[in-house]
């Protein structure tokens, strides 16, 4: 119903958002580890020429970053048609809030670097994803 649909569209954003989150993580990891003796700010504005993942931190964000985009490739379309088919609700929803929390999660987890933690992380968002799956085709 219309309840359901409005709550996927706010776990779309909240999944949007943290993309973001993600993006600037990294960004922001990348150029203070790579700016040498210049300003942040000149560094950033200009071509980045060079700019590596320099540090730990930053080549964990780059590669949580992009598993970020592997996973909303499921994500987002899941939930789409989930809303298109009216079937924003109950076990798909679930697993759209399941997803959304686990993607909250995963960038400390992978920042941080607890052995097996990440990959926990990375299975919820799994199952919230076969959860949105599996309610789309029921």
């Amino acid at each position: 119903g219309p309840a359901g649909e409005t709550t996927m569209i706010t776990y779309i954003l909240w999944a949007l958002g943290l993309y973001f989150a993600y993006i600037v993580a990294h960004g922001v990891t990348r150029i203070n580890a790579s700016k040498g003796d210049k300003a942040m700010l000149v560094y950033a504005l200009g071509p980045r020429d060079g700019l590596a993942d320099a540090t730990v931190g930053a080549a964990r964000c780059g590669r949580a970053q992009r598993n970020m985009e592997e996973s909303l490739f499921f994500f987002l379309p899941l939930a789409l048609l989930l809303i298109i088919t009216g079937k924003a609700d109950g076990m798909g929803l679930t697993g759209a809030l399941v997803f959304v929390v686990a993607r909250a999660a995963y960038l400390p987890a992978y920042i941080i670097g607890v052995p097996a933690l990440r990959t926990l992380i990375w299975t919820a968002g799994l199952i919230g994803i076969v959860m949105m799956l599996l309610r789309l085709i029921g």
